[in-house]
């Protein structure tokens, strides 16, 4: 009867360790599924929407060169860059951003040439970035024929055929002199410097999509 007892006693001793053990453990479990269900729960952040908005043909933008070009060191078909130095807004959104990039493409680049020739640069404007990175076309100005920039070096065409003239009627040997040595005096490159300011305007109607609060 003894021996009973103590196996009893030893039972319940058993069953009451097994539960002390598992009651922190459930509470654990309790504690991660909680902390999973609010990790569910939506966030403060306002959510973002996004819409379109339509840019008008006509709309100006100010830009200027971001680099100083020389005609002597570009070619046709090159491209030359600009930046927006006013943001455009519509409404209520910004849709051109300031520092926006501008792109140009060479049409035509030519060095100082003999003779006192003046260098060329001309240019036509492509587009302009707009914020959600698409490309809005732009031109030179609204009623430009060709669409066209254009830049002209110095020309010393003048001094040349003065100076031929003038040594001509006083020496008529020196004539040839003056026309061989007008032969290698060049005319000026043509310059477009860093910072030179233009009025560009959108070509046609676009739209950009801009993110909104919702």
């Amino acid at each position: 009867m003894k021996s009973l007892l103590i196996a009893l006693f030893a039972i319940c001793l058993c069953q009451l360790a097994v539960q002390a053990q598992t009651a922190p453990q459930e509470s654990e479990a309790t504690k991660v599924i909680q902390t999973s269900e609010q990790s569910t729960e939506p966030s403060n952040v306002a959510a973002k929407e996004k819409r379109k908005v339509k840019v008008p043909a006509g709309t100006p933008l100010e830009i200027e060169a971001v680099h100083t070009v020389r005609s002597v060191d570009v070619r046709p078909n090159e491209y030359l860059s600009f930046r927006v130095l006013v943001p455009i807004t519509i409404g209520d959104v910004t849709v051109i951003e300031k520092d926006a990039l501008v792109t140009g493409r060479v049409v035509e680049a030519k060095r100082g040439g003999r003779w006192g020739k003046a260098g060329k640069l001309s240019w036509i404007m492509t587009d302009v970035v707009a914020v959600d990175l698409s490309r809005v076309p732009v031109q030179t100005s609204q009623d430009s024929p060709d669409n066209r920039n254009r830049i002209r070096g110095i020309s010393h065409g003048g001094e040349v055929a003065a100076r031929a003239i003038v040594l001509g009627a006083l020496f008529p040997p020196g004539a040839v002199i003056g026309v061989v040595g007008g032969a290698f005096k060049r005319g000026g490159d043509a310059i477009l410097p860093v910072g030179k300011r233009f009025m560009v305007y959108v070509q046609k109607d676009a739209e950009v999509m801009v993110q909104t609060a919702r």
